[in-house]
């Protein structure tokens, strides 16, 4: 019975809202933010409504999307992909209904699946295309947007957020749901304080954005290499080749691997191109001082004052993270598992070969042993490889030395083989040093905004006299 979680409720609760009868509803986070908003108005506390600092709470109806290659439609995000870093589109579509498009300084909520996390819209997310499965809120002004955005990523907004979903397996919320939380309006330094420290997080994050899109674009540029994809090659049986990817492959190609995936078009593409270039292309293995994945292990998560926090390979392609775990620290201190600034971490489980560059401001921090913990030499420019290996040249060769049936995998000795156009230092730091000015940048916002969210926590506990 110690794993059964219940609560009592006031009928008064039930007939004073949507009459539900799902329990999760009734949540004791759900609760305990009441009982603070109740709190908040005995001591003479304005309560708002989120409606009321917002022009208009909306979010699009379903439509049929009509995906097509990339020359052919526009760049089209899933809820949550307005998160990923680099931001990159997966799907192109055309033939989309108007007003799926946003303006920068909106607030973005996903709404369904993976509900109540939130984004602020920037210069980069308007020029993509928005799934309808966000809900878009446009604050009345500028003053108002980072006090809104912090509130709702407090454990109070989320509480509101997220415990009013509803449906089966895939959970929703609507836009009423969010346009009727309570939202505190308290003392006006306390509000501009939290305001300000959240739009500066902001501007980092669009800046660190911008800085990895120009370093791509460099990567290019200076090593006169032609951006290529799935559009750039051939496939045998000319369009309906294309559509069921069919190709053939010499014997003395094969490599002793039978695997479709090992052999794909593109592979030989990136590899024909690094060929006819002018530059050296060396193995990774002659410019990294160890590459290695660390013993797996049982995890222990614990309370955050008593570890660590625990990256997973989600976390690797996020702007700002999300449900971060924290690991108990004399696991989290032993050698084997400590990250270093200037490491690199590659996913080899699941979803493979995304790329992370560990900071300083995230070197105290652990990570999973799905990682392949991948340290340059002190000559080699860490945000060159980075790029590198999230362009398409680093990530046809990585995908093709994948193995495994359900769960793909990668090992340490398949990323130390791919094949890395090496130019002169100075080149290298042309782009590196803009990628590890992206990094820092980005964390450099999550703690900044973590800091605002905890003070107006903080803030709201104190007068209320409730937590959590």
């Amino acid at each position: 019975m110690s794993d059964v979680k219940w609560v009592s409720v006031p009928s008064a609760f039930i007939f004073s809202g949507e009459l539900r009868l799902d329990a999760e509803f009734y949540s004791r986070e759900r609760l305990k933010a009441h009982i603070l908003i109740d709190e908040l108005k005995k001591s003479g506390i304005s309560i708002g409504l989120i409606e009321d600092f917002s022009e208009k709470i909306f979010h699009r109806p379903r439509f049929r999307r009509n995906y097509v290659s990339k020359n052919e439609g526009d760049p089209y995000l899933m809820p949550n992909e307005i998160f990923l870093f680099p931001l990159k589109a997966r799907k192109f579509i055309k033939d989309y209904p108007e007003g799926l498009k946003i303006e920068p300084d909106w607030i973005l909520i996903t709404c369904s699946g993976s509900v109540g996390r939130i984004r602020i819209s920037d210069r980069v997310l308007s020029t993509y295309v928005m799934s309808h499965d966000l809900i878009r809120v446009i604050p009345k002004d500028k003053s108002s947007l980072g006090y809104i955005y912090a509130y709702l990523n407090t454990w109070i907004g989320q509480a509101f957020l997220t415990k009013t979903n509803y449906g089966g397996p895939i959970k929703h919320i609507e836009p009423h749901h969010v346009a009727n939380i309570p939202i505190p309006i308290v003392d006006e330094d306390i509000m501009k304080k939290v305001n300000s420290r959240i739009l500066e997080a902001h501007k980092m994050r669009e800046e660190a954005q911008l800085k990895l899109l120009e370093a791509e674009k460099l990567f290019y540029t200076e090593l006169s290499l032609p951006e290529i994809d799935e559009n750039s090659v051939e496939y045998f049986g000319g369009d309906l080749g294309r559509k069921v990817k069919a190709f053939t492959v010499k014997a003395s190609e094969l490599d002793l691997r039978l695997d479709a995936s090992y052999h794909i078009p593109l592979v030989r593409k990136v590899l024909d191109e690094l060929s006819k270039s002018n530059l050296t292309i060396v193995p990774m293995q002659s410019i990294l001082a160890r590459a290695y994945v660390p013993p797996r292990f049982k995890r222990i998560y614990v309370k955050p004052e008593m570890g660590v926090p625990f990256l997973l390979p989600i976390h690797s392609v996020l702007v700002k993270y999300f449900d971060i775990k924290y690991l108990w620290k004399p696991l989290a201190e032993k050698p084997e598992y400590q990250l270093t600034p200037g490491m690199l971490l590659i996913t080899r489980s699941g979803t493979l070969g995304r790329v992370m560059l560990v900071t300083e401001h995230i070197s105290s921090w652990a990570a999973s042993d799905d990682f392949i913990y991948t340290i340059p030499r002190e000559d080699i420019n860490p945000g060159y490889l980075v790029i590198f290996l999230q362009s398409v040249y680093g990530q046809a060769q990585i995908i093709r030395e994948t193995y495994g049936g359900v769960i793909k995998h990668l090992e340490e000795f398949h990323i130390t083989k791919i094949k890395l156009p090496l130019p002169d230092k100075s080149t290298q730091d042309k782009i590196g040093n803009l990628v590890i000015e992206a990094y820092e940048l980005k964390d450099k916002a999550n703690l900044l905004e973590q800091e605002a969210i905890s003070m107006l926590e903080r803030h709201l506990e104190e007068l209320s006299g409730v937590s959590l």
